[in-house]
C-alpha cells in the first residue's frame, strides 16, 4: 500500500491510538514515547497495517503530526514528552478509549463477538 492509498478512517484510526496512549502516559505518569515495533504491532491489532516508513511518513502530515512530535530510530515521541508541542483538544482521553474499543471488537472473528 503507497502512502496515498492510506485511507482517512486508517489515518484516523492511528490518531485515536495516538491520542490513547498519550492519554494513559498522562494519566499514569509514564513516558511519553513507545517503541515503533509496539505501536505498528497494536495498530495492526486494530486491523491497520502499516509499515515504519509509512509511519514515519504519516507522522509529519496532518492529522498525526499534531498528536506525534518526533519519530526517532527505534521511538514514537508523543506531544507532551519533552517538546513544546501541544496535542489537539479534538479527543478526550474517553471517546479515544471507547474508538479504539469498538476497533477492537470489530476486528475481531464474527464468532468471538
Amino acid at each position: 500500500m503507497r502512502l496515498w492509498e492510506f485511507a482517512e478512517v486508517e489515518k484516523q484510526q492511528l490518531v485515536a491510538l495516538s491520542e490513547f496512549l498519550l492519554g494513559r502516559a498522562d494519566d499514569t505518569g509514564a513516558k511519553f514515547k513507545i517503541s515503533i515495533p509496539t505501536f505498528l504491532g497494536m495498530a495492526s491489532d486494530m486491523g491497520v497495517n502499516i509499515t515504519d516508513s509509512q509511519l514515519r511518513d504519516l507522522a509529519t502530515q496532518e492529522p498525526l503530526k499534531n498528536v506525534i512530535v518526533n519519530v526517532t530510530g527505534d521511538e514514537i515521541i508523543f506531544a507532551g514528552g519533552g517538546s513544546d508541542a501541544k496535542v489537539s483538544d479534538t479527543m478526550t482521553v474517553t471517546q479515544a478509549q471507547d474508538t479504539v474499543e469498538k476497533m477492537a471488537k470489530n476486528a475481531l472473528p464474527k464468532d468471538l463477538k
